[in-house]
């Protein structure tokens, strides 16, 4: 079943990958391997995505034995507890894919979603920026929570690298307010280079079913087209049909899919993260 997966999928545009490496390097240390890059940032330990392997070449031969070799280390000092691979290529990486699945790591796929031409024009959902917001960094944490970040220890990492990484970097935040200042939907939007990446759409739950999303998101890609972005692109849970239908209907198609392991590693203490 994963190798036949693995076989419908498509390569990657440059874009994608030019975009990753760019916002990588935003964090704490980025070591260059043959198979692409180790990513550590030990100020934020239980954000997985601060912390893993990108696997960004294809190398059918690359073993989980090779990984660890150059991962584990780093995790280590970073007072890291998941081992975290993404690869860019995984029809080219069956035999790693299956290995790390074998072992027990849980296994996710990303559908990588461009937009084809100019996004839809304004609607009558009013769409503003959220930057000047005191609440800002409150809303964002408890919209963090909607994609499974946990109160606690690792939701303040998640707060605290949105504020003085993600924010600096150039993330911009655009949200649906109603009349008593409450944020119903939001999202964001980071350019680096002439690529635009659109992140972290969510609508709370009292407010889905209106559309809310839908007009974030084109709001976010026609600001990214202002920004001077050739390039903008999304990630969608490919299972998600409803969500991928609305963006389909916003004018982003399939570019294809990312997949990616975790687990924990040996003697770490247990965390969650994005």
């Amino acid at each position: 079943m994963v190798v036949a997966t693995l076989r419908a999928m498509s390569t990657l545009p440059d874009h994608v990958l030019r975009f990753w490496r760019a916002l990588d390097e935003r964090f704490g240390s980025v070591e260059a391997v043959w198979w692409g890059a180790v990513v550590t940032d030990a100020r934020f330990p239980m954000i997985w995505d601060a912390n893993y392997a990108r696997v960004d070449v294809a190398a059918p031969d690359l073993r989980v034995a090779d990984i660890e070799d150059r991962l584990l280390p780093a995790l280590r000092d970073a007072d890291a507890p998941v081992m975290h691979v993404v690869m860019f290529h995984p029809d080219e990486a069956t035999s790693l894919v299956s290995e790390l699945s074998s072992r027990g790591d849980r296994l996710g796929w990303d559908l990588v979603m461009d937009l084809d031409g100019e996004p839809p024009p304004p609607t009558e959902v009013a769409v503003v920026p959220l930057e000047a917001r005191d609440d800002l960094w409150d809303t964002v944490a408890d919209s963090l929570v909607l994609f499974g970040a946990e109160p606690g220890e690792a939701l303040e990492q998640f707060r605290a690298l949105e504020r003085d990484v993600l924010a600096p970097a150039g993330k911009r935040w655009f949200g649906v307010v109603d009349r008593n200042g409450t944020v119903q939907s939001l999202g964001a939007l980071v350019v680096l280079g002439d690529v635009g990446y659109v992140d972290n759409i969510a609508t709370f739950p009292p407010f889905r079913g209106r559309g809310l999303a839908s007009a974030v998101t084109a709001t976010i890609a026609r600001e990214a087209r202002r920004a001077g972005a050739n390039h903008v692109f999304l990630l969608a849970d490919p299972e998600a049909s409803a969500i991928v239908s609305m963006y389909e209907r916003l004018g982003f198609g399939s570019a294809g899919r990312l997949a990616s392991a975790r687990g924990p590693i040996p003697g770490a203490r247990s965390g969650s993260g994005g």
